[in-house]
């Protein structure tokens, strides 16, 4: 586990969530297969409250709609200069969009036949604040006892994390915080004039839950590792900082974006928004100082989430047979 200003930087607690699309909304304007793909739902059975469950929907709707549109339009002229814009020079060849495709096709599925991607289904969302941060943890902040929704410092509290459950199943929560946040036909509305002319971290993801979904999911390994081959994790957050770090004098920074969730958040709100605005945006500014409480916290302990490094996941039914033995033997098949 890393400082806690790298925690700081996390991605999913400001951008994640989206829903199911109101009569009239994006999905509307492209006749595109891409808008009208089938969702595999993460399990919210553990979700009493029906406004919260409706908005969980929603949101994992909307981020498997803004990532299938990212999907279906980063090789077109218009957009690929944006890879190497979110990921640096070190990813703007073929190899690195692969990585990248294949990030979002394991999140979003195959939408050429109208079925979304069945590992989105093996994720619970749980209703209670399950992970206590220790110290080592979060420095400064864990203690062990204390929920993560209900830590703070220097003003700033979580909004999510993907964090495995006590029977290593993969799991989400979120905090109460991300509620307050709307869906992407609502922030979309009126010709999308309430995005405003640069792609911002307050006014974007602070106001969208598929952002936070998004987020989340690209720390989930058979979405990000299983495409990249390393643990998708968080070492910039927000849009300014995310580009920054794609841009960065030290190569062995550049070379983190890869691994960086928020910078595939940013990648696909980039591309997603202006295919649905019809517009383009002009670069991020550094927020950070508008409003001292703009951050969200870091949402996870993604380098401890995977307990079997990746190898074989035989408790998400990602093996045949299903067993103990096919973990034991680091293989899908005795």
């Amino acid at each position: 586990m890393v400082g806690f200003s790298k925690y700081l930087l996390t991605a999913a607690a400001v951008l994640t969530v989206a829903h199911a699309h109101p009569q009239g909304g994006p999905q509307s304007r492209s006749p595109n297969p891409a808008w009208l793909v089938k969702r595999e739902l993460y399990d919210l059975n553990d979700i009493t409250d029906t406004g919260r469950k409706d908005k969980l929907t929603q949101g994992l709707k909307d981020a498997v709609t803004i990532a299938a549109k990212a999907l279906e339009k980063m090789n077109d002229d218009t957009h690929k200069p944006k890879l190497e814009y979110w990921f640096g020079d070190q990813h703007s060849n073929d190899e690195a969009r692969t990585k990248v495709q294949g990030v979002l096709k394991n999140f979003v599925g195959d939408n050429t036949d109208g079925t979304g991607a069945p590992t989105v289904g093996k994720v619970t969302v749980y209703n209670g604040d399950y992970w206590k941060p220790t110290a080592k943890e979060i420095p400064g902040v864990g203690d062990g006892t204390t929920g993560f929704c209900s830590l703070e410092k220097d003003g700033k509290t979580g909004a999510a994390y993907f964090k495995r459950d006590d029977n290593k199943k993969p799991a989400m929560h979120y905090c109460d915080k991300v509620f307050d946040r709307t869906d992407l036909a609502t922030l979309t509305a009126d010709g999308c004039s309430k995005l405003g002319e640069h792609i911002s971290t307050a006014v974007w993801t602070k106001n969208f839950i598929g952002a936070n979904v998004l987020h989340e999911f690209m720390h989930y390994p058979r979405v990000g590792k299983d495409s990249v081959g390393s643990q998708i994790t968080d070492y910039a957050y927000d849009a300014f900082q995310c580009h920054a770090l794609a841009v960065d004098e030290k190569e062995e920074r550049r070379a983190l974006t890869l691994t960086n969730a928020d910078t595939y958040v940013w990648f696909v709100l980039d591309i997603a928004f202006a295919e649905i605005c019809g517009k383009s945006f002009s670069g991020p500014r550094d927020e950070r100082d508008d409003d001292a409480t703009n951050q969200d916290w870091p949402d996870s302990d993604p380098e401890t989430d995977d307990p079997t490094n990746g190898a074989c996941d035989c408790n998400e039914s990602g093996c045949t047979p299903d067993s103990a033995a096919c973990c034991a033997n680091n293989t899908c098949t005795v």
